[in-house]
């Protein structure tokens, strides 16, 4: 098929493996490389005072999307975690046959009521009540995972530090589990995006300034003596696609315990969970002192997420239910 992925336009990002994976597995991909970071946040500053003036019609960098989705006439838009006015929506969907979106964030990220748009044909969420609440409104919503990409989230490395390494962004709640780990004196490498100016001044220090992607996020997973895999307030009873890469770069992986994860990997066997101070504690204390039981760990996370967890599964699924 033709496909349009519209999405973050960079290295290693939820729409780039989108886009990979569709291209391994023979369609023609056209992916839209303005879509960047610091070009969004330019594109978001625009939308809000082109809202204030002008409620009507699509937005600017929605108008650069539809002129290329003229110029290409795919046979599926597949969006991946990214807001549109109402009006993007319905010109789209004159423009070809099947409207597809893949959610990856928590649904309190959703605004404009980009989800409940009718011009979809399926919207795909990791959040099974969010599917629920989205069906109840007619919205033809589906359960489904976040993935890891075995090109490059694969073992790469094995344990040479005896570090956590944590790596995201650094919310409230991420920033004062470092607090607790520190006051802890546990050993930590800080990777991602810069914590915000409000952040604890120490944790700034530390951070290493360096956003890590594919196969240098790998081996500084598969590096560590473990890794943190926490989730925000927002977050509900679903998983990150931190959960599936850690795995499948067959990193320790230390993750705050919801009923999601026992859907995709066994505690205790392919991860450790925690839910309490405690339990955090006894895991990071027992990857200290029993490397082999942990190498077992890891390698059986790592046969979980490639043989069950990829991108091209996931998409399979997609085409399953929308073709």
């Amino acid at each position: 098929m033709k496909i349009f992925v519209s999405g973050i336009s960079i290295d290693d990002s939820f729409a780039e493996n989108v886009a990979v994976t569709l291209k391994a597995m023979g369609h023609e991909v056209c992916f839209p490389s303005f879509l960047k970071v610091n070009s969004l946040l330019v594109l978001g500053l625009l939308a809000q005072i082109e809202q204030r003036i002008n409620k009507s019609g699509p937005l600017r960098f929605e108008k650069k999307i539809i002129n290329q989705i003229k110029e290409f006439k795919p046979d599926m838009f597949l969006s991946v975690t990214q807001n549109y006015s109402p009006e993007f929506l319905a010109e789209v969907a004159k423009l070809t046959p099947k409207l597809v979106m893949w959610w990856g964030d928590p649904i309190s990220q959703n605004y404009r009521m980009t989800l409940l748009s009718k011009s979809w044909t399926a919207i795909f969420l990791k959040d099974k009540s969010a599917v629920t609440k989205l069906n109840i409104l007619g919205v033809p919503a589906y359960f489904l995972n976040e993935a890891m990409n075995p090109l490059w989230h694969r073992p790469l490395a094995s344990q040479q530090n005896s570090s956590v390494v944590i790596a995201g962004n650094y919310y409230n709640y991420r920033l004062a589990l470092i607090e607790l780990l520190r006051g802890h004196g546990v050993s930590l490498e800080l990777y991602g995006s810069k914590p915000p100016r409000w952040a604890p001044s120490e944790i700034c220090k530390i951070h290493t300034g360096e956003y890590i992607t594919k196969e240098n996020k790998s081996r500084i997973f598969g590096a560590g003596l473990a890794c943190l895999n926490s989730f925000s307030f927002f977050e509900g009873n679903s998983l990150n696609c931190r959960a599936f890469e850690i795995a499948g770069a067959g990193g320790l992986q230390l993750i705050e315990y919801r009923e999601a994860i026992e859907d995709c990997f066994e505690p205790g066997r392919e991860l450790i969970t925690f839910s309490s101070q405690e339990e955090l504690f006894l895991a990071i204390e027992r990857a200290k002192k029993d490397s082999s039981e942990m190498k077992k760990i890891r390698e059986a996370g790592q046969r979980r997420a490639h043989s069950e967890h990829t991108y091209e599964q996931r998409l399979k699924t997609i085409f399953d239910i929308v073709c």
